[in-house]
């Protein structure tokens, strides 16, 4: 399991569950230390989501703004590595350039100054998808499908499954 130390002198380790989840997300590979090295660790417990500035272009985002969908829409979606659901996508998008890498952990259980790396991406932070396990609230999911309505990943085939065409409705239900 890899550690990185944080800005604020807190450890960040990454387990297999991570490690798997970080396949959609090569191009942050080379930049996850720099960009943990930059992170000061919530000191409430909380679950940490912040986008750190590198200060320099660092890549492309991979989540690009599109026209609005209905939640019935056809829409092309695919299924990204390590991932229970389809995501929203649009093919032959590029993303705008970006100096921010995404960092997203929870506290750890055995040591306060520790966190457990979720994932990491380029680009700014985003609401979870409307699928995930963790959208607990009402509030929570129509932010998320408001966001997911008129955003989307651009689509890669390194990443990703084949693209298809379907709905929020149907990828939620």
């Amino acid at each position: 399991m890899r550690e990185f130390q944080t800005a604020c002198g807190g450890t960040m380790v990454v387990p297999p569950k991570a490690e798997e989840h970080l396949r959609a997300h090569p191009e942050v590979q080379a930049l996850l230390g720099d960009a943990i090295a930059r992170v000061i660790l919530p000191t409430a417990g909380e679950f940490l989501a912040v986008a750190v500035d590198l200060r320099r272009i660092v890549g492309r985002s991979g989540c690009v703004q599109t026209p609005r969908i209905g939640l019935n829409d056809p829409a092309t979606f695919a299924l990204r590595s390590a991932r229970a659901r389809m995501s929203r996508v649009v093919v032959a998008a590029v993303g705008p350039e970006t100096s921010r890498v995404a960092v997203l952990g929870f506290p750890s259980r055995e040591d306060r100054r520790t966190y457990v790396l979720v994932t990491t991406f380029v680009g700014p932070l985003a609401p979870k998808e409307p699928w995930d396990q963790f959208v607990r609230t009402e509030a929570e999911r129509r932010e998320s499908l408001d966001f997911w309505c008129t955003n989307a990943l651009v689509y890669d085939s390194a990443v990703m499954g084949p693209v298809v065409t379907s709905s929020w409705a149907a990828i939620v239900r």
